[in-house]
């Protein structure tokens, strides 16, 4: 039987090896193992930019949304509309491992892509609440096959130590495409209303899809080219369960305080009487924080280990959280504390991401990156939804913010549990497997 080398993650820990492992289960399927395909990286990058502007562009257009008549949507109502995308995404990431398994990689990534594409420009066209659910919910499944799809294959195409970086890049995707829909929405909204937000969102991703499509197919052909071992139900195995309902609860945790925040951020500034501009400038900095705060922790995750810079992460969160929820800071304050909050939130995830794949083989890293990210979907679902109901009860924005700082807070006491041994039971169980195979 076959050793799996350590996760990088937990690179700085003793590990027994087998004196005749000559591969590494946690290695690169790709077959040119010796160098990182950065371009492969990049092209999911993009996909990612395209989904993190459809997702975030609905926080945007709360405010207008709520005044469009024509709609009748209500705080409790734009949040439980909120909610249905991070539904469907939760559907799409349980659904993700069976469609990698029987249509590959690039064939999931891309037509979810268009499939969340087109679902958004639709949105243009809604006459109601009920419409502008089933479409958000329609783009919601899309997102979430594509997003484990998207990360495997990059996951797949660099060498291990690189593995928490690339995952890091892929994920800067989304708070990049939420910059964009920041700038863009401080134009569109004031002079042409929500609606041409979601055409424009849909329109994004279908030009992407021609930039990205041909690398993607590649880097596909390449991850089919090497030998397939394992079933995808495996990663259920007792061995791996610890490790994945740990991935799946921190996963909830960490997604409820990041979609919390990006749903809600620009209304609550509002009702801390903020100007439209001003929500959309800490809407930018969240955002431009998010896309740093990727890069720094994956460099610190490299060196110091990526799961105490995981636990870090969601501590520094959870005091942001606090202290913006103060109304005490002054402004250029409030705007470094949410810089800080963009860091820290979206990277604790990240992370999370990371050493989950890292803590399971590369055949069925799709499957459990799809476990823990569609079941902590929950956390997305519930955070725009428990957002507009504290608001809707009265309690104010800082209530809020509140709850989402203690999410952040359990996301980072729960990575206490994600310890070397789980993770080397979960690789030595799942190689077993293969072997017996």
């Amino acid at each position: 039987m076959q050793v799996p080398s350590r996760p990088e993650s937990f690179a700085r820990l003793p590990h027994p090896m087998n004196a005749t492992t000559t591969t590494s289960t946690a290695a690169p399927v790709f077959a040119d193992a010796t160098r990182s395909q950065w371009a492969v990286v990049a092209a999911c990058t993009l996909i990612m930019l395209a989904e993190g502007f459809d997702l975030l562009i609905y926080s945007n257009a709360i405010p207008s949304l709520l005044m469009d008549v024509s709609m009748d949507i209500d705080k409790a109502g734009a949040g439980m509309i909120g909610s249905m995308a991070f539904a469907g995404m939760l559907l799409g990431g349980l659904a993700a491992g069976k469609a990698v398994a029987a249509l590959g990689l690039a064939r999931v990534a891309l037509t979810g892509f268009v499939a969340f594409s087109a679902a958004t420009a639709a949105i243009a066209l809604v006459n109601d609440g009920w419409q502008l659910g089933a479409l958000r919910f329609v783009a919601g499944l899309g997102l979430g096959v594509v997003l484990p799809a998207a990360l495997s294959l990059a996951r797949a195409h660099v060498q291990p130590r690189h593995g928490a970086l690339a995952i890091s890049i892929v994920m800067s995707g989304m708070p990049l495409g939420g910059m964009l829909a920041a700038v863009v929405s401080r134009y569109i909204i004031p002079a042409s209303g929500w609606r041409p937000l979601f055409l424009a969102g849909g329109l994004l991703g279908l030009v992407l899809i021609v930039v990205v499509a041909p690398a993607v197919v590649r880097a596909g052909r390449a991850v089919m080219a090497e030998p397939a071992k394992g079933d995808w139900r495996a990663v259920f195995k007792r061995s791996s369960r610890p490790v994945l309902l740990i991935g799946v609860l921190a996963t909830l945790a960490d997604l409820l305080t990041w979609y919390g925040i990006s749903t809600w951020l620009t209304q609550l500034m509002r009702e801390f009487d903020i100007s439209f501009y001003g929500a959309m400038q800490l809407m930018f900095t969240l955002n431009t924080g998010a896309i740093a705060g990727s890069l720094l922790t994956a460099s610190l995750a490299i060196r110091l280990g990526t799961r105490p810079v995981a636990i870090v992460a969601g501590l520094v969160a959870a005091f942001c959280l606090l202290a913006i929820a103060s109304r005490t800071l002054p402004g250029w304050g409030l705007f470094a504390a949410i810089a800080l909050l963009g860091m820290s939130a979206i990277s604790a995830q990240n992370l999370v991401n990371a050493l989950v794949a890292d803590a399971f083989p590369a055949c069925h890293r799709a499957a459990a990156i799809g476990v823990t990210l569609g079941i902590g979907r929950l956390g997305a679902v519930i955070a725009p939804a428990l957002g507009g109901q504290i608001l809707a009860a009265g309690h104010g924005p800082s209530w809020v913010l509140v709850a989402f700082a203690i999410s952040a807070l359990l996301g980072a006491l729960l990575l206490l549990a994600f310890n070397r041994t789980r993770v080397r039971n979960c690789l030595d169980g799942l190689s077993a497997n293969q072997s017996g195979a």
